[in-house]
């Protein structure tokens, strides 16, 4: 019996080392963002995000997890264990579709896809997994869209191959 206890002290342990170690990594990441951003400059911010890649990079759909806040001056992320950095300046987005392909693959959950001139004024795509996407959709919409052209549509895989 006292092996049964000390066995549910020990999980209990782990998890909560687990809590803690998750709770320090999100706040190291946040503290790199306010050094590049001022802090009355971020609109939204949120952990979580899953990044898989821009369609002009080469390989399948990529896998890194991490952070994205919304600033007046652009969407920027930043992975959490690849530190991978994606900004997308302000005025440069012109759709975002909620998809769940990328890179030809489909993917394990809707995302949206941001197309987006990159910085060699090239046309280009990236897709996230947001938490709540309707306020980040909505958020940029207000915040970096320039242009009346700008569009929200639905690109799905998965329907096309029902019939």
């Amino acid at each position: 019996m006292k092996s049964l206890n000390l066995y549910y002290y020990l999980i209990a342990g782990i998890f909560l080392f687990g809590l803690v170690f998750y709770n320090w990594l999100k706040q190291k990441d946040y503290k790199k963002i306010l050094l590049r951003f001022n802090e009355k400059d971020i609109l939204l911010k949120t952990f979580g995000v899953k990044y898989f890649g821009k369609e002009s990079e080469k390989g399948k759909p990529l896998n890194s997890e991490g952070f994205m806040i919304l600033s007046k001056e652009g969407l920027f992320y930043i992975g959490s264990f690849d530190k991978r950095e994606v900004f997308i300046p302000k005025g440069k987005i012109f759709s975002i579709a909620i998809t769940d392909h990328h890179k030809g693959e489909l993917l394990e959950r809707e995302c949206l896809a941001f197309y987006f001139e990159d910085e060699n004024g090239e046309i280009d795509r990236a897709a996230f997994s947001i938490p709540h996407p309707e306020i980040w959709v909505q958020g940029i919409k207000e915040n970096l869209v320039l242009d009346n052209f700008f569009s929200i549509r639905r690109e799905f895989l998965s329907e096309e191959n029902l019939y």
